[in-house]
């Protein structure tokens, strides 16, 4: 985070917390295309996931962990942890076994993970997380199938509850 200034590094900050997923859309379709098995397809969709953010100021390594859980959040299904430093390209075996080389960057509220298929046969894929508040939202493209978007959004969580949030529709006559 050296090379963000102060009021990018302050409004990093806002986006560590608790996050429970609210929707989604096209993602059976996403992990389908991506050559997710079936098996941990079913298990990706049967869940809710809540996602954590958290920042490491001594390592300055973000991580994104990523819980799948059933019945209300009772019973956790499986977690996966996803910890990067900004602009440093690593080695990354995905949940779904894909060895990837990546890189996340970051861009005003959002960061961005780009990873590239180590060998033929393997595809690469995009994801954008976009912070806006206390909501978030993942965007998810593969590479060799940049038509296919899967969508996830996602509510803060305070004291184990999803924040409310309200929208304000436009009013013509103001």
């Amino acid at each position: 985070m050296d090379k963000l200034d102060e009021v990018q590094k302050k409004e990093m900050q806002k986006w560590k917390g608790k996050y429970l997923m609210t929707s989604w859309e096209n993602y059976a379709d996403f992990l389908e295309k991506l050559g997710v098995p079936l098996l941990l397809r079913k298990l990706a969709t049967m869940g809710t996931p809540i996602v954590e953010v958290t920042y490491d100021e001594e390592t300055q390594e973000w991580n994104i962990s990523r819980t799948s859980t059933i019945f209300y959040r009772l019973i956790k299904l499986r977690s996966v942890d996803f910890k990067f430093k900004l602009d440093e390209e690593f080695d990354e075996i995905t949940p779904d076994k894909r060895d990837v080389r990546s890189v996340v960057t970051v861009e005003g509220n959002r960061f961005t993970h780009v990873s590239k298929a180590k060998k033929e046969g393997v595809t690469g894929h995009t994801v954008i997380t976009e912070f806006n508040g206390d909501e978030v939202v993942r965007y998810m493209t593969i590479d060799k199938v940049p038509d296919c978007t899967g969508l996830m959004k996602f509510t803060r969580m305070i004291d184990g509850k999803p924040v409310v949030v309200n929208e304000i529709e436009e009013d013509d006559d103001l």
